[in-house]
């Protein structure tokens, strides 16, 4: 155990133990030698200070089945802002568990990549989402946020009204594929569109491995523009994750008034979606997903 203050492992001591009034459960307290200060069990917990943990679990599976934070918060009887401090800790939670889950699993050898484009508070300003799929198995392994200029007819009004947009796709797909690297395999296939831009990273970061590249074909309508017309597929595995992405989560759907308005919050939102989404097709007994710190 360490001590979240000081940072030492050694010299902690149990402390005696307290009743927590919002469950009655019994926990134990510890105390740091070194910084004399003192804590608990729980505060390496999601639900560290919170009081009405029993909605916890309930506001993880309702926030990735397509339900809007205010709308969740009128069914539940309770102010939005104990909605949005759990999707901050839901979505660090899924984060820590998502590196988690590069480092402790099988490496990979084949996966699908592409980047999801959505917006922060207006069209004008678009953000693009990278995010890298297990090939077959559709389970994410990795996501990464970043800010993108406005393209197409928007250009000239988004200079207008908010000035020069800084462009991140570079940041963005270099965090992508540094994350990638823990659970990768030496020789392997990536499948990604005809895009430009993605060749260069992987000569970089996965030299050995085979690229293909897939030209892009019209959306159909059910899959919201992600699944593809046609027969078969070749990124079948990503445009179905994607569009299990615009389904689950209220502020990515095509046509819908609840936007983003903070980047980081977008962030921590698809950390938290991905995180549901391997648990889904992980768990056996669908009706007991739940939420939890990977030590």
């Amino acid at each position: 155990m360490v001590c979240p203050y000081c940072k030492h492992q050694e010299n902690i001591r149990k402390h005696g133990t307290y009743i927590r009034a919002s469950d009655g459960k019994v926990c134990q307290r510890y105390r740091c030698k070194s910084c004399s200060k003192t804590f608990s069990e729980t505060h390496f917990g999601i639900d560290y200070r919170l009081r009405k943990r029993y909605l916890n679990q309930n506001i993880f599976r309702s926030l990735c089945s397509g339900v809007s934070q205010r709308r969740l918060a009128l069914i539940l009887g309770v102010r939005r802002p104990v909605i949005a401090r759990r999707l901050l800790r839901f979505g660090i939670c899924a984060q820590h568990n998502l590196e988690e889950y590069r480092k402790n699993r099988e490496k990979v050898s084949k996966l699908d990549f592409d980047e999801l484009e959505t917006f922060e508070h207006s069209k004008c300003k678009p953000i693009t989402a990278a995010i890298a799929v297990e090939d077959k198995t559709r389970k994410v392994l990795a996501i990464a946020v970043g800010r993108i200029p406005a393209k197409g007819s928007l250009v000239h009004l988004a200079r207008k009204k908010y000035g020069k947009r800084p462009c991140e796709r570079h940041k963005c797909l270099t965090t992508l594929f540094e994350e990638l690297k823990a659970c990768v395999t030496d020789f392997g296939i990536v499948k990604t569109d005809q895009s430009r831009a993605y060749p260069p990273y992987i000569r970089v970061y996965l030299p050995k491995w085979e690229h293909q590249a897939t030209p892009g074909r019209r959306g159909c309508v059910v899959g919201q523009g992600e699944l593809k017309e046609g027969a078969w597929d070749p990124l079948f595995s990503l445009n179905h994750t994607y569009a299990m992405f615009r389904d689950g989560l209220k502020r990515l759907a095509r046509r819908t008034w609840c936007t983003t308005k903070k980047i980081e919050n977008l962030k921590m939102a698809l950390y938290m979606y991905a995180w549901f989404h391997n648990l889904y097709l992980d768990s056996k007994a669908k009706r007991n997903l739940r939420l939890a710190w990977i030590p």
